[in-house]
């Protein structure tokens, strides 16, 4: 595959994502958000297996597309489950959820690393992986809240899959989570290349910048819920945005290779909570369907997510990087300046 195939299949695992959102939103208030993360996550499973056995790149697109919209809806189920246990449990647990996301992602890099060291094939690691992922599914399932009466009402009418919510404040929410999620799309794609046009960088150095935002992150999301029970809602998610605005004036400013690193893990710091604020707020802002809430949140979200690294890439070359990185510290601002008005009107019970 060249450079752009490899985009472009990339693109189709996002789009797939996004037109899932969505649908997954009704569908959860219709059947429950358990029952989705039920099905979604074993066709997960089943759908990593069968990619290795794709003959051509056609085949190989059309399996991705499926697998983008089951990754869709489970981020969506998941979430709207999280919010479901989260009222249950009256205290702030969103963020150890995302916490363990995160802390996922570094360990299954950590194993993926190690199973290649000592000599497996690609296709071996994924196997074996996917043998224990399926048998923690399984094992896990059983243990996710019962299906959540979301329709109160006797009307028996008909209403379409896909519904867009009506409540104000959830858009509000789905525009700071395009904010949030495109700085932390650009944290992605634009570190390691941003560190290689500093002096004195080596190939190992630039993935430090990733490896640090990646680190601090799941380290804040696992401490979150803490802090957010003493400080509150509000004050996480406005001091939050403001640390990391310093983390990306830091990387501007400090034209080193240690200055990025710490300034990204400030970035991770300061995000590490804002994300699963808003999507818990999405789901307490649109009360008797919070899978619609969060379904618009994080589709604007992710397409903030996407739409973040090529509009990196844009400014870049039309100003520069650092130009790029003071364009998303305005959108941090925003965010800083937006949000605590809005989590103040919500029916928080956490």
């Amino acid at each position: 595959m060249s450079e752009s195939e490899l985009g472009l299949t990339l693109l189709i695992i996002a789009i797939g994502a996004i037109i899932a959102m969505p649908i997954a939103g009704g569908i959860i208030e219709k059947i429950g958000s358990n029952r989705v993360v039920s099905f979604a996550s074993v066709g997960f499973c089943l759908l990593l297996a069968v990619l290795l056995l794709m003959p051509n790149y056609f085949s190989l697109g059309v399996l991705l597309f499926l697998f983008g919209m089951v990754n869709g809806s489970m981020d969506v189920a998941m979430n709207a489950h999280g919010v479901l246990v989260e009222q249950k449990y009256r205290q702030a647990i969103m963020s150890s959820f995302h916490g363990l996301f995160s802390t996922g992602g570094l360990v299954g890099a950590g194993l993926a690393s190690a199973f290649l060291a000592l000599g497996f094939t690609p296709a071996q690691h994924m196997m074996i992986m996917l043998s224990i992922l399926f048998i923690l599914v399984l094992a896990a399932l059983r243990f996710l809240l019962p299906s959540e009466q979301v329709q109160t009402s006797g009307s028996k009418k008909k209403e379409p899959l896909i519904v867009l919510p009506s409540q104000p404040l959830v858009w509000y929410l789905a525009l700071l989570g395009f904010f949030i999620l495109m700085v932390e799309g650009a944290m992605a794609d634009w570190t390691a290349i941003h560190i290689m046009d500093l002096p004195n960088a080596t190939a190992s150095l630039a993935a430090m910048g990733f490896a640090g935002f990646s680190l601090t992150m799941a380290i804040g999301r696992l401490l979150g819920d803490k802090i957010i029970r003493v400080v509150g809602h509000s004050k996480v998610l406005r001091f939050g945005s403001v640390v990391a605005a310093l983390g990306l004036l830091m990387v501007v400013l400090v034209p080193q290779v240690w200055g990025a690193v710490v300034g990204f893990g400030l970035v991770g710091v300061g995000l590490s909570n804002v994300v699963p604020i808003i999507f818990s707020s999405a789901g307490y802002a649109n009360p008797d369907a919070p899978g619609r809430g969060i379904a618009a949140v994080t589709t604007m979200g992710y397409f903030g997510f996407l739409i973040g690294p090529p509009l990196i890439g844009f400014i870049a070359e039309g100003v520069s990087l650092n130009g790029a990185w003071l364009m998303l510290t305005i959108f941090l601002g925003l965010v800083v300046i937006l949000a605590p008005g809005l989590i103040r009107r919500l029916p928080y019970k956490a």
